[in-house]
């Protein structure tokens, strides 16, 4: 008996997968996918049906490698994307401790406190002036009442309390001017 050149051993495809540790339906779906000089399964010239060992193994081998590779390229992507994600972070949050940005839902309380005393100032604004008009003939001095009411309702309105952060900030602003 003869020793077999290692390229004269031939098996089936199913036995090459087993040779691979994977099922026969994964290395056919890997192999699908390979272009033409990289396919894991090259039958033997002998027109046996059966495949090359040796080819199969060296393929295989440079399929694993050129994967690994490309998983490593990957985990340095997503750490390159994690160190930008990070930084825009910190920005993001030394942008507000200057005061330079605001959170989303403290503009919308304080709008929604200004809409509020808007429609309460302008819901009481005739209530308060009727009484005021009812008897008068005098167009200046019914001009002169309603001028003096629209701006005590103005004056309510930029009254409307600030949130914490940017009261704190106006201060500061007004401090620095005396």
């Amino acid at each position: 008996m003869g020793t077999k050149k290692l390229s004269e051993y031939a098996m089936t495809k199913k036995e090459l997968a087993n040779v691979a540790g994977y099922t026969y339906r994964r290395i056919h779906d890997i192999d699908t996918e390979l272009p033409e000089n990289e396919k894991l399964f090259v039958p033997m010239a002998d027109g046996s049906g059966k495949y090359d060992l040796s080819l199969f193994v060296q393929r295989w081998v440079k399929f694993n490698l050129h994967r690994q590779a490309s998983h490593v390229d990957d985990l340095e992507s997503v750490k390159a994307k994690h160190e930008i994600i990070k930084t825009q972070k910190t920005e993001l949050e030394v942008a507000r401790m200057r005061g330079e940005l605001v959170d989303v839902q403290d503009v919308r309380r304080l709008w929604a406190n200004i809409a509020n005393t808007v429609t309460q100032s302008m819901l009481h604004f005739a209530g308060r002036t009727a009484p005021m008009l009812r008897m008068i003939d005098s167009v200046e001095t019914i001009a002169e009442i309603l001028d003096t009411e629209v701006r005590k309702t103005l004056e309510g309105i930029s009254e409307t309390p600030l949130p914490d952060y940017a009261a704190g900030k106006e201060e500061e602003g007004e401090n620095e001017e005396v």
